[in-house]
């Protein structure tokens, strides 16, 4: 027996770093004589696992009957695919809902649970019943318990810890998603008797006897007054989803789950923009101490203008997950190359590269495998979404990157698992700016303004400079974290007119002991930091269109400027001749504040970001004679850089960091649309070192006394330590073998 452990920020089996690498297939959706070839495609791609939903709806079908055995269909037989996997010798995350998506009806609970207990279901701000369970409601909870029952009794003796291949089991699936999606309040009366117990414990009000009176006034909120209430349920809910989280867990762990629970994050759209709003929904949830956090993610696209969206959203999610845990993704996407469509199959190879580089050290590919539904399962035959394999088992283009990027990972092994990403600084957030996923019409407009700030100023503004210069950055959740000036000397903040007093008497105090933070966006008028700045302000409504000056780049087009007067210190931005960005000493540090909203979409931008960084004392570590994305990761065994060129004519760039050359000035040169993943200072064994290469490891074989290594680039330059000495070889043919 094996056993997984969650530590250091990675997986470990029996004490070896593990890079889990699955790939999700649908056994419901395929016959089962096909099951094992589709399986093979899983290792043929180098994948180490297989991720799979377990759908309520089709293994019971009717109250009275449960079959995970196959007994009236050979689609059911979930004992018999389990147990195929493990003989093809794959781990597996399973996923048993309740909940699970996937374009199944009721989105997995079977209909008769809504049919004998109509009682459960949510009741929205409208009047409408929707087949949506309340979640805490008994009767459901009851019928859940039962599946819970059922499913862990075939689950549990296939853990690893068990001798099984089960390594993962993920608990439900996007919870509160389908509120956000649909802006459903949940005014069922359990809910409702959740909340009045929530408003009574957290605001002193008197518990609301007449539940229905509560839902009215969540229904008709008007005013600053309603605004409030919708402000209170959301945070209410975030309690509700981590009570039902919990219970999920407790009646797991109950019917003999041993190994680690995940809870996935869901609200990916608008290349990530909106993701935080699934973090902000699930905060309380993912904070409980054993949960595992993983995300899903759909760029749909990944270049220039996008991929820095993918690395906020994967710094903010490290900064709400356990401490523990490696960065994981459970639906990572796979699927979008349709036939004859305009996707580009270097997608997908792109951004696995860019999250492997960003710390990512487990990756579910979704889906990878097409199939068909049983009506049980949806009215719509064809489950086809262009995913890697087609429904018969063919390929399409994008599968081949797969194994390729696979080899690559096996070949640098442990080094790359245990290697970290290098950061030069950090952007702080609020998560109550995400706190925007129901909505009513007293709360609209302020979500409409603040939607804007989180997307122009902290997306398009800050990341989006920060990743274009190459300083890779980490995230803080400001309103939970401590700041500490020595292990975060620069951070990048957005805040606008709705932060909290906390918040901003935690950055004053972080920059009075010697903390250095750049806020972007609107300062309250009679805030914390307003005082401790001893300045006034004059705002201009919301959306006005201005042209701000920044050092020397002029008529920068920009919004939601603000004016600053008082004893500003130095004045580096300014509208109309007013000042509207300053710096000023505090303390034994420093703030300095933008006033203006606008994303970097042009060079004088860009130019103008790159000079405020400069100003603060944040140099970007890597220059490049031709862009690419760069990134470093350390390790104990090793160095990584990572590029991704994202261009669509090849590349030729010159490379260095901190001022020296890298690769001893030798270019690197790269296809259209492809990445590299670089060895530097690599310690093979003892000694044996690569201080380089100029092109990706493919392959690496010792044997008989040779060394030989095969690369994804045709030519290029490997550079080597052996006993003491340096070789430094140019190679042509993509691969060199040495002797001795």
């Amino acid at each position: 027996m094996s056993n997984l452990t969650v530590h250091n920020q990675r997986f470990w089996i029996d004490g070896r770093p593990l890079l889990l690498q699955a790939g999700e297939f649908h056994y419901f959706r395929t016959p089962a004589d096909q099951w094992e070839h589709r399986l093979r495609l899983l290792t043929q791609a180098g994948f180490n696992a297989v991720a799979c939903y377990i759908p309520w709806l089709w293994h019971q079908p009717q109250p009275e009957m449960i079959d995970l055995s196959g007994t009236t269909h050979p689609m059911r037989d979930l004992t018999g695919f389990l147990d195929l996997a493990q003989r093809m010798g794959l781990y597996i995350i399973a996923r048993p809902g309740p909940y699970i998506m996937a374009e199944t009806i009721n989105e997995g609970i079977p209909p008769w649970v809504f049919e004998r207990y109509p009682q459960i279901a949510l009741i929205n701000q409208r009047g409408e019943t929707e087949n949506v369970a309340s979640y805490l409601h008994p009767d459901f909870l009851h019928c859940a318990a039962e599946w819970y029952r059922a499913v862990f009794a075939a689950l549990a003796p296939r853990q690893i810890t068990r001798g099984g291949a089960i390594v993962l089991v993920q608990l439900d699936n996007e919870m509160g998603m389908l509120h956000w999606v649909r802006n459903s309040f949940d005014l069922n009366p359990v809910a409702m008797q959740h909340f009045a117990n929530w408003l009574n414990a957290h605001n002193g009000a008197e518990p609301a006897s007449d539940l229905v009176t509560l839902a009215e006034r969540l229904r008709r909120a008007e005013g600053a007054e309603g605004a409030q209430l919708v402000a209170a349920y959301r945070r209410f809910y975030r309690s509700y989803l981590r009570d039902y989280a919990r219970w999920l867990l407790d009646t797991a762990h109950a019917n003999g789950l041993e190994t680690p629970a995940v809870i996935n994050i869901h609200g990916f759209a608008n290349g990530g923009k909106t993701f935080p709003i699934g973090l902000s929904q699930l905060a309380d949830a993912l904070r409980m101490p054993s949960v595992i956090s993983a995300t899903d993610v759909y760029p749909g696209q990944i270049g220039e203008g996008t991929f820095h969206q993918l690395v906020l959203v994967n710094a903010m999610t490290v900064a709400i997950q356990n401490p523990a845990q490696p960065l994981f993704s459970i639906e990572f996407q796979a699927g979008g190359n349709l036939d004859f469509s305009n996707m580009s199959s270097a997608f997908y190879d792109l951004h696995t590269r860019l999250c492997l580089s960003n710390g990512m050290r487990a990756i579910n590919h979704y889906l990878f495998f097409d199939g068909e539904n049983d009506p049980l399962l949806s009215p719509v035959k064809r489950h086809d979404w262009g995913h890697p394999v087609r429904k018969d088992g063919t390929l399409r283009s994008h599968y081949h990157r797969y194994p390729l990027l696979s080899r690559t990972l096996a070949s640098y092994g442990e080094a790359l698992t245990l290697a970290r990403p290098e950061t030069v600084t950090a952007i702080g957030f609020r998560l109550d700016d995400f706190m925007t996923e129901v909505n009513l019409p007293c709360t609209q407009e302020e979500t409409n303004i603040i939607t804007h700030q989180r997307e122009v100023i902290l997306f398009d503004f800050i990341a989006r400079g920060l990743a274009l210069s190459h300083r890779d950055f980490t995230a803080i959740e400001l309103q939970q974290a401590t700041l500490d000036p020595r292990q975060t000397p620069l951070l990048w903040v957005m805040l606008d007119t709705t932060s909290d007093p906390a918040t901003e008497r935690s950055l004053v105090e972080y920059a009075r002991a010697g903390g250095k933070v750049v806020i972007i966006g609107r300062l309250r008028e009679a805030g914390e930091l307003a005082k401790a700045l001893s300045i006034q302000i004059a705002s201009d409504p919301p959306f006005t269109p201005r042209r701000v000056d920044i050092f020397d780049i002029v008529d920068i087009p920009a919004s939601f400027v603000q004016r600053y007067h008082g004893e500003l210190g130095a004045v580096f931005a300014t509208v109309d001749g007013a000042p509207v960005g300053f710096r000023k000493t505090i303390g034994n540090g420093e703030i300095i504040v933008l006033g203006a909203a606008f994303p970097i979409v042009a060079l004088d931008d860009l130019a103008a970001f790159n000079q405020l960084a400069d100003w603060v004392d944040c140099p970007a570590p890597f220059t490049l004679s031709q862009w690419a994305d760069v990134r470093l990761s350390r390790g104990p065994a090793g160095d990584f850089l990572f590029i991704n060129h994202y261009g669509d004519d090849p590349l030729e760039t010159y490379i260095s960091y901190r001022g020296t050359p890298l690769c001893d000035g030798h270019p690197i040169h790269l296809p259209a649309r492809s990445g590299a993943i670089l060895p530097l200072n690599w310690r093979i064994r003892p000694g044996l070192t690569v201080r380089y290469a100029t092109a990706e490891v493919r392959s690496m074989i010792e044997e008989d006394g040779r060394l030989g290594f095969a690369f994804a680039q045709p030519t290029g330059f490997v550079s080597f330590e052996m006993n003491g000495a340096t070789h430094t070889i140019p190679f042509t043919n993509g691969s060199i073998l040495l002797h001795g």
